[in-house]
């Protein structure tokens, strides 16, 4: 099976690839590094071709950060990589990420889920507010679970080559926080799963994101948060 893990991170984060290199090392788990893109170096024209400020500003509280406009167009490159390396899946990873030792079981276990299943995206990590699942299958020490709602943060997901593939075919440009769009999942003609027991956690270091730019700090559109939260309710019932 034709697989790779790949691990975002800025080209001036070295502290940051030591530290997860040697995680990886240690679980002998080989990855490829994929220079992060960097939003505090984006021109105004490539922001303007990623980010879609119309439907930002008619449908998220907030315009993203460079920061965040950097990190899904990191995302964007894997996703690439997929289609271009034809893999069967990759396993994405961000540098502030914290490994449990049956990170390579989980690998393990979405490879033999492949062989027989066709699935999108998988989440291997719940590392802010928690979310409730429903149990879908047993593979072997791990169990694939839908999401009322996927959990946010992209410390560590599974993507498949037709997940890729769709996700290209929708973004960009993109509106909203990757983590927060891929709660949207009908928007991107994916399927949102988690693999349980999580193999992966956040570190406690501060984010490179929240370092360029404070989400906290942006002017809040609350009635547009407001009518979206109601609009993602009636939605997400519509597609169960």
């Amino acid at each position: 099976m034709n697989v790779k893990i790949f691990l975002i991170n800025l080209d001036r984060s070295t502290e940051r690839l030591e530290k997860a290199a040697q995680q990886l090392n240690r679980l002998n788990v080989p990855f490829e590094r994929v220079s992060a893109v960097d939003g505090s170096k984006l021109t105004g024209a490539e922001i303007d071709a990623a980010f879609d400020t119309e439907q930002a500003e008619r449908r998220t509280a907030y315009n993203l950060t460079i920061g965040e406009i950097g990190c899904y167009l990191s995302h964007v490159e894997c996703w690439r990589r997929i289609i271009t390396d034809k893999l069967d899946f990759a396993i994405i990873l961000e540098d502030d990420l914290v490994l449990d030792d049956q990170f390579p079981h989980a690998i393990s276990a979405i490879e033999q889920f492949t062989h027989s299943n066709e699935w999108d995206y998988i989440k291997l990590a719940n590392p802010f507010k928690k979310r409730p699942y429903q149990t879908r299958t047993a593979l072997d020490r791990f169990t694939l679970v839908d999401y009322p709602k996927a959990p946010t943060g992209t410390v560590a997901q599974a993507v498949s080559f037709q997940g890729a593939e769709t996700l290209l075919s929708h973004r960009p440009p993109f509106f909203r926080a990757i983590d927060v769009d891929l709660q949207w999942e009908w928007e991107l003609g994916i399927k949102v799963q988690g693999l349980v027991p999580y193999v992966a956690n956040v570190s406690d270091a501060e984010s490179e994101i929240q370092q360029m730019a404070q989400r906290k700090d942006l002017k809040q559109r609350r009635w547009t948060k407001l009518k979206e939260s109601i609009k993602f309710k009636l939605k997400k019932a519509s597609h169960r």
